[in-house]
């Protein structure tokens, strides 16, 4: 096993109350599997990925990898952000040296894993180009290569495609999944996305409203690549669809009135909602 969560609470407190984000999730998650975590707004799934990459601290429960207790960051660990977060006063090869180059390897040596990695996203050509120059989906692939050039045994990726329009998510699902073959890389992916859950993971994981629990796991059997038109492939995301309904409509009905309820089908919002209205 190469990733224990092992029954993990975290809470936070927000002036005189203490709001519980993560009520004990316990997950297990094998060297080289893809695994995607699934659930509503704000029931802690950035947070879980945060515990896990040691960036924050469980109110109780531990983690563990290869058997051993995490206490913080570690190189073994990685995440990606929604956000590429790359250094616009470097150019690409320059951004994915960078950790490298603060870990200490030499100029020959990183710059030969740099431009392995650069080709592997099919950013050769832009390896002199400024972020400033380049398109959402290659900031992206930037920030995949820098991740992947620090090899680390687990990639944490928090929602990375979420700003992305449907037709460039969809060539980076292609290209990540590419990756995760050759690499044989465990990544567990956070996203709020079914279709996108689905699509790449072997393990969907269904978080219940907050505090997040997890609710459902579905083994996702079909063969790769997938295709989003299959009907099997269709019967999955609607599965899972159908597992988060309840879930989404309590988060909805915090925010909205209290007579909001999900339409009968596989859709996670109703056509009725007028946003604002009455203001």
């Amino acid at each position: 096993m190469k990733l224990l969560v092992k029954d993990v609470i975290k809470s936070f407190a927000t002036g005189d109350r203490v709001v519980d984000t993560l009520d004990n999730v316990n997950l297990k998650v094998e060297k080289g599997e893809f695994v995607t975590i699934v659930g509503p707004s704000g029931c802690g799934k950035s947070t879980l990925l945060s515990i896990i990459a040691g960036l924050e601290k469980p109110t109780d429960g531990k983690i563990y990898v290869d058997g051993r207790e995490v206490a913080g960051p570690g190189p073994d660990r990685l995440v990606m952000f929604q956000e590429s977060a790359l250094f616009p006063w470097l150019n690409v090869l320059q951004n994915v040296e960078f950790g490298l180059k603060v870990s200490g390897v030499d100029k020959r040596s990183r710059r030969e894993i740099a431009r392995h990695y650069l080709k592997m996203v099919y950013l050769s050509r832009f390896e002199s180009a400024y972020i400033h120059q380049l398109s959402g989906g290659m900031k992206q692939r930037v920030a995949l290569a820098r991740a992947l050039a620090l090899n680390p045994d687990i990639l944490l990726m928090d929602e990375p495609f979420a700003a992305l329009d449907s037709q460039t998510r969809s060539l980076l699902h292609a290209e990540l999944e590419t990756i995760w073959e050759e690499t044989g890389k465990t990544i567990v992916f956070v996203t709020h996305n079914v279709e996108e859950a689905v699509t790449l993971a072997d393990r969907v994981i269904t978080f219940s409203a907050r505090p997040g629990r997890i609710k459902k796991e579905f083994h996702i059997q079909l063969p790769r690549p997938r295709n989003i038109e299959t009907p099997d492939l269709g019967r999955a995301i609607n599965r899972v669809m159908e597992e988060l309904k309840t879930e989404v409509e309590k988060v909805v009905k915090e925010e909205l009135d209290s007579d909001w309820a999900v339409e009968e089908s596989a859709l996670l919002y109703s056509n009725n909602c007028r946003m604002g209205s009455g203001l």
